[in-house]
Parts: structure tokens; sequence; C-alpha cells
């Protein structure tokens, strides 16, 4: 009987000095690879940062259940997070892209000059600074060799980076589901539950981190109690990498065991200040964005972010660009010649706070078919809103004013077209208010936006 044929991948196993070879000539050989996919990573991650806007303005959206400062803190800490992965990532393959293509020239330029710097030949040198160069630079093979290395670690770093994001990712989105799929689906268990879920999170947070610090310390790491829950640990978090823990180990055990262990811990702590700092910057600015605060403004006197004195094209349907979000209300432009004004009014999910009190769904017969309810209960959601917002203009408020819902590519609203037959030849503002929920029964309208715009007859 004829013996199975071995594969080239099996005669390998059985040989590790033939595997070594082949994993080093491939090493050797990874170069064109590398360039290749950072080309393609960089043009890829180059859609990050608007993905990121796109995924925090659709929570502010659709999402965000109460427009409190507290709820806006951790998805757009999550948020910033997610940015400054994505520069970072950029950042990183575009630095590996430009020393690899430096790396090339000067392997091109050793097959022209195999002999590389010939410091007795350096124009306008004395013998003393040929030998302090000779000294300082070294051949053109070993910086060729140092440089192949080097690009080969920021390779590494990048996909330690590419790995954690995609990890940070998946765990916020899990997080994230979970949270909004209580809330919305189970509001009464979430608001009992939510207390007990933050101290015991809290807890084993707190000892998590107690036994890590201990097990960082060889004192306390050879005792045996320690020794065991400082395996535990390690062993029951590593769900936390959701499915990276190997991929991202790998790369970061190679690192941790042949640099020195100063310099890998300096290096991990500098990369992880870069992050948090970009990271801090890139929340605080969205922060305030998001609350009309205008932030690393370079000219002195301009707008401080008054709604009085700025326009703002996001309120005018003819200014407003065809994928940008459209802001609390808008009408269709900053200068009105039409009989009517459309008005539309932005219906973000952090308004079913103050409806849900004002708001009750009317209860049908039975006998009733869904075809005849989706009527009435719409006409009792448009007398919702209708009892929530009050329209106004200039110094008077319009008592009637009837809305209809309508649906864009970019946002759920109602809509009302408003006769301008009260409107002055020049500067008006139409000013929207909300009903304050927490005054009931007694009714107190707050400010909730103004838009101006110019009236001109025809």
């Amino acid at each position: 009987m004829p013996k199975p044929k071995l594969s080239l991948f099996n005669a390998m196993e059985n040989n590790p000095h033939e595997k070594s070879n082949w994993i080093q000539e491939l090493s050797n050989q990874s170069w064109n690879l590398e360039l290749v996919v950072s080309g393609a990573a960089i043009f890829s991650t180059s859609f990050l940062p608007e993905l990121s806007d796109r995924a925090i303005a659709s929570y502010y959206e659709n999402y965000q259940i109460s427009s409190d400062l507290y709820n806006q803190v951790m998805p757009t800490l999550a948020y910033s997070f997610g940015k400054s992965s994505a520069y970072l990532l950029i950042f990183t393959f575009i630095v590996h892209f430009i020393f690899r293509a430096f790396w090339i020239a000067l392997v091109g330029l050793r097959a022209v000059f195999p002999n590389g710097i010939n410091f007795d030949n350096l124009p306008n040198t004395t013998k003393e600074m040929a030998e302090m160069y000779k000294q300082k630079f070294g051949t053109l093979d070993s910086y060729i060799v140092r440089l192949d290395k080097l690009c080969s670690q920021i390779f590494s770093i990048a996909f330690v980076l590419v790995l954690f994001s995609i990890m940070m990712a998946f765990l916020y989105l899990l997080g994230f589901v979970a949270t909004i799929g209580f809330k919305t689906y189970l509001p009464t268990i979430y608001e009992k539950t939510k207390p007990i879920f933050l101290v015991l999170f809290g807890l084993i947070w707190l000892f998590s981190m107690a036994i890590m610090v201990a097990g960082y310390n060889e004192k306390y790491r050879e005792k045996p109690i320690v020794k065991r829950l400082y395996k535990g640990v390690i062993e029951k978090s590593t769900f936390l990498y959701m499915g990276m823990y190997k991929p991202v180990q790998y790369i970061n055990f190679t690192f941790g065991s042949n640099m020195p262990h100063k310099k890998y811990f300096k290096s991990v702590i500098i990369i992880g200040l870069i992050f948090f700092t970009i990271s801090m910057g890139i929340y605080a600015t969205k922060l305030l964005e998001h609350a009309g605060i205008p932030m690393m403004e370079s000219r002195n006197y301009f707008s401080s972010g008054s709604v009085e004195y700025k326009i703002i094209s996001g309120y005018y349907d003819s200014q407003r660009g065809e994928m940008e979000q459209i802001p609390e209300a808008s009408i269709q432009s900053d200068v009105i010649q039409d009989p009517f004004l459309k008005l539309f009014i932005n219906y973000s999910k952090y308004l079913d706070e103050d409806l849900s009190k004002i708001c009750k769904e009317p209860i049908f017969a039975d006998s009733l078919r869904n075809s005849q309810k989706r009527p009435l209960r719409d006409k009792a959601r448009i007398a919702c809103m209708t009892e929530y917002f009050q329209i106004a203009l200039n110094d008077s408020t319009i008592s009637s004013t009837e809305f209809f819902f309508e649906e864009t590519a970019q946002a759920k609203g109602i809509k009302s077209y408003l006769s301008t037959e009260k409107c002055k030849i020049g500067r008006n503002t139409l000013f929207i208010k909300t009903l304050q929920t927490d005054s009931l029964p007694k009714k107190v309208w707050g400010d909730y936006v103004a838009i101006p715009f110019w009236f001109s007859k025809d």
C-alpha cells in the first residue's frame, strides 16, 4: 500500500528548522504586502472619522432618551474613543507607508551604489568629520536593516490599534443595544435594576483593579491567594476582548518579551497618553458643539454662540446640504416670498420624555380593525404635538396650527403651513416654544428655537 504524500506544510511542521527558514524568508518578502495593505488601509480608514460623526448624530437624533448632559456622557465618550482610534489608525498607516517607501528608495539606491556611503570621499569634509559621520551614521546596509525592522514594528502596532478598535466597537455596541433595549422595552425593570447593576459593576471593577495592581507587584504576585485570583481575573476577563484576545496578545507578548521592560512600558504609556489626550479633546469639542458653544475659534470677535445674532444655515432647506442633519426645525429659505411658511419641526427621540407626560394613547374597541385604529391614533398624537409646541410669529402667537407627520431622508417630524399675511417687510422671527411639563398643570412655555427670516412680497 503506497504511503500518503506529506504536504509542504506538514513537512515543515515535522522539520522545525525548515519551518523557521520558511517564516524568515516570508518575513523578508513581507514589505510588498505591507505596502499594499497600508495603501488600502489608508483609503479605507479615511472614511472612519466621518462615519463616527454620522453615528453620534444618529444617536442624538434617534436614540437619546433625554436631553440631560448625563445621558450624553457615555455615548459621546464612546464617539471620542472611536474617532481618536480612526485618526490614530490613519496616522499610523500613513507613517508606515512613508517609511516603507523611504526604505524602498534606499534599497534601490544601494542597488546603484552597492558599497553604500564612501566616507573617505565625502565632499568638503575633513578626515575628523568623516570619522565622526562614520560613527554617527554607520553603514547603509545596517540602516536599511534597522529601517526595515522599524517599518514592520509600526505595521504591527497599527494592527493592534485596528484590533483594539474593533474590540471596543463590539463591546460598546453590545452594551449600547442592551441598555437601549431595556430602557425602551422594559423601562420599569430598567429603573429598578439600574442602581443594583451600577453598584455591582463598580464593586467588580474595583476588585479586579486591586487584583491586577497586586499581580503586577512581584512581592504580592507570589502569594498563593493573589496568584490564584490574578490568574482567575486574567482568564475570566478575556471575553472583554470580543474574540480579539489571542490576535492582540500575540503581538503584545512578542513586543513585551523582546523589548527591555522599561522601554516597553514607556512606549505603552506614551501611546496611551496620546490616545487619551486626543479622545478628551474630541470629547470636549463635541459636547460644546452639541451645546452650541464654539470652541477653538481663532477670530477674536466672531460669534460667541448666541442664536440672536447668528444665521444657522441648517434652519433653511435652501442652504442645508443634501445629507446634512436637520436641526430642531427648518423653513424653506431665509428669504420668503411665498404665501406660506413651510415649517418642519424635527421629532428627536429625547422629546418622548416630555411627550409621554401629556400624550395618552387612545383605547379602542376590539371590534375596530387596525386600518380604522391608525387614523384615530395619529389624530390623537397630532393633538398631543399641537398641545406641546407653541408657534409664534414675531410678537403674535399663532392660535390655530395644523400639523402633519412627515418623514424625510434625514429626519422624522411634523410639518405645518403658516400664512405669511401677518409678516412685515424685512426681518421676521419665527419662535417655536415647548410646554414645560414639569410645571403642569400650570402651562408654562419655554424657548425651543428661533428662526429669523426676511419677507418680501413679489
